[in-house]
């Protein structure tokens, strides 16, 4: 059944495409070329209905597709077989119950109309009321993809993003088959008339296939970023890599039309009537090669539709190195954008004088365009690190208390005998290996992806120095284990943090639920709200300082500032508001294990740590360390940590 849906996708869009392209030609092409051009309307009778019957084949093949592309969906969705769906009315259910139904139905009703205009075509407004029908029968399908899945703004503008590229085809690869036909019928009878109607409908062609290839560059633009807006997913899953090819192709017909522009069309306005032949044929047979390319594209399209978008499944890094852009100084990343942007400028005008016949001028900018490749490689050569197929990876245990908790666990019974129980490389096996454990609490550690992580504890490093623990533990446990690492490396780089708030880098404090006033919440949920301070003491509960704090309520309110109070030994959950300590919190035992790890053995009294809406500790106190600040200060440094950047959620809509 997922063979019929690819098919009948794949055929269905070029049907449509090829409605609209039929269409449109004749409306914006053909009819002013002939009209122009003084061709008898006896000598056009042959070509209009050549016109007219592709228009026909291509109406008639769009609604058996589409029947066919309703019955394969229909069977996906229930489960089906193809006889019980045909004999039971779950094609009514379909159509009636779904958006996809209801953009069916849609799209039919435009079809019966556009018979209705075809039926009439020789009345001049009704060409063009099917023209106008053709279109938004094209446009409809866009709520039949991804775009109209995206929720919200976003999905607004992939949605528009998806009817630009699909009108853009339609005025583009539809309008080369009637291109060619008349050009066929040019380049026979070698009348005056019909070689200045080719000439005009080339030079009328050239500017509608510039106003699609645009559109077609723009829609394409958004779409690949919200279906495979990444580098990993675009070379690392099969999506991105079908994409790349499908983008080879849209490269290929450029290469062609751009021959079409820039040699064969002058070529056709300086020949005579005599002699045009030879160039109307040629122009005819690029037409039909650029017609072969754009089939090609969408059968990748008919597949594309049926596969998960890049960015919904996980990237396998293909290459042994990537390019980490954040080790660059600013110049640097301005400058390699530069060059690149210059070496692309340059492959295109490489490209442009190649087609036009002019090769003297290839070889010099092929040369400016060897140097901008190796102006961008020495100024990116710094950032090289080496990378793994997993180093984008997104963590499928999420980093909170729990996982944190569990890693702990698998820590102490697979790692601990090298790395040591507090991570720092002197376990009681390190003193015979012949290269020392890593210390897994210095902040190299973030300079590696989860990913990174990820791989090694699943296939080791160093030569075998560290085993890998793929065939011991799950995916599940290893992203655990790597929530853990993270996590307590980040409670230990905290502890250097001081009581000035700090714009450089700052740690991650693994999300945690807790109960207050009766209510359930979670740390992630708080932080959408602005900051937090997070106080965390072990021993007596540190009255004086949470009524100060409870009484500054109003003035860190006015801040954005949350207060969140954690008695890490347990004792002191409240029971009830009234009878609780002021601002202190009902956590279990996983999010106390976990938080104990933004703690040093040596803090007394408690430790307060101000964490912007990433959840990164920004600023640190301790009773011990001086006197903590009041209500107003801390409003302050609120205050400029609630202007740091968030991270941007994932552009699909889902995190990465």
């Amino acid at each position: 059944m997922e063979a019929l849906l690819v098919a009948a996708r794949a055929v269905h869009f070029a049907a449509t495409i090829s409605l609209v392209g039929v269409c449109g030609f004749e409306c914006l092409v053909g009819n002013p070329a002939l009209r122009r051009g003084g061709v008898a309307p006896v000598a056009e009778t042959a070509l209009r209905r050549r016109w007219n019957a592709l228009a026909w084949a291509s109406l008639a093949l769009a609604l058996a597709s589409g029947a066919a592309w309703l019955t394969a969906t229909a069977a996906e969705m229930s489960g089906q077989p193809l006889a019980e769906i045909l004999s039971r009315g779950t094609l009514a259910t379909v159509l009636t119950q779904t958006r996809f139904g209801e953009d069916w139905l849609l799209r039919l009703g435009l079809a019966v109309l556009t018979s209705a205009c075809l039926l009439a075509h020789r009345i001049h407004p009704l060409r063009w009321l099917a023209f106008g029908l053709a279109m938004a029968m094209l446009g409809g399908l866009a709520w039949a993809g991804h775009g109209g899945a995206t929720p919200g703004g976003p999905g607004e503008l992939h949605l528009a993003g998806d009817i630009l590229h699909l009108l853009g085809a339609g005025l583009w690869l539809g309008t080369l088959v009637p291109l060619g036909l008349m050009l066929g019928q040019a380049s026979q009878p070698r009348d005056a008339a019909w070689v200045l109607a080719a000439r005009i409908a080339t030079r009328r062609f050239s500017w509608l296939a510039g106003a699609s290839v645009a559109a077609l560059f723009a829609g394409g633009l958004v779409n690949t970023w919200f279906l495979a807006g990444t580098v990993p997913a675009l070379v690392g899953t099969e999506y991105g890599r079908l994409l790349l090819i499908k983008i080879g192709h849209f490269v290929a017909m450029l290469l062609v039309a751009s021959v079409n522009l820039l040699r064969l069309t002058p070529r056709l306005d300086a020949a005579g009537a005599t002699t045009a032949g030879a160039t109307i044929k040629q122009l005819q047979r690029n037409a039909l090669a650029e017609t072969a390319l754009g089939l090609g594209i969408v059968a990748i399209v008919g597949l594309l539709g049926t596969w998960p978008p890049g960015l919904h499944t996980e990237p396998g890094w293909p290459f042994p190195f990537r390019v980490e852009t954040a080790a660059l100084p600013g110049w640097a990343k301005i400058a390699a954008a530069l060059a690149g942007a210059i070496g692309c400028g340059g492959a295109a005008a490489a490209v442009a004088a190649a087609a036009a016949g002019r090769y003297r001028q290839v070889p010099v900018l092929a040369g400016g365009v060897v140097f901008c490749a190796m102006a961008v490689w020495l100024t990116l050569r710094p950032a090289i690190e080496p990378a793994y197929p997993t180093s984008f990876y997104a963590a499928a245990e999420p980093y909170d208390a729990s996982s944190v908790v569990r890693g702990a666990a698998l820590y102490a019974e697979d790692c601990a005998a090298c790395h040591g129980a507090g991570g720092r490389g002197d376990g009681p096996a390190a003193a015979s290996l012949s290269i020392r454990p890593a210390d897994l609490t210095q902040a190299h550690l973030f300079a590696h992806s989860p990913g990174d992580l990820f791989w090694w504890i699943g296939h080791g490093r160093a030569d075998g120095a560290m085993p890998g623990f793929a065939d011991v533990l799950s995916p599940n446990q290893r992203w655990d284990l790597v929530n853990f690492i993270r996590a307590r490396a980040a409670g230990s780089l905290a502890r250097q943090a001081g009581p000035e708030v700090t714009t450089t880098a700052a740690y991650p404090v693994p999300n945690f639920a807790f109960e207050a006033g009766g209510a359930q919440n979670t740390l992630r949920r708080a932080l959408d709200g602005g900051p937090v301070l997070l106080v965390l003491f072990a021993g007596p509960v540190p009255v004086a300082r949470l009524q100060q704090l409870a009484a500054g309520r109003p003035e860190l309110a006015g801040a954005g500032l949350q207060v969140i109070a954690v008695a890490l030994n347990g004792e002191s959950k409240p029971t009830a508001e009234e009878a609780a300590p002021p601002l202190v919190t009902g956590v279990d035992s996983a999010g106390r294990a976990a938080l104990a790890l933004f703690r040093a053995p040596d803090d007394g009294g408690e430790t307060e740590l101000l964490l912007d809406r990433d959840g990164e500790v920004r600023a640190r106190w301790t009773a011990t360390g001086g006197n903590p600040p009041d209500a107003g200060l801390l409003a302050a440094d609120a205050g400029r940590v609630a202007e740091f950047a968030v991270a941007a959620p994932n552009h699909a809509g889902h995190a990465h």
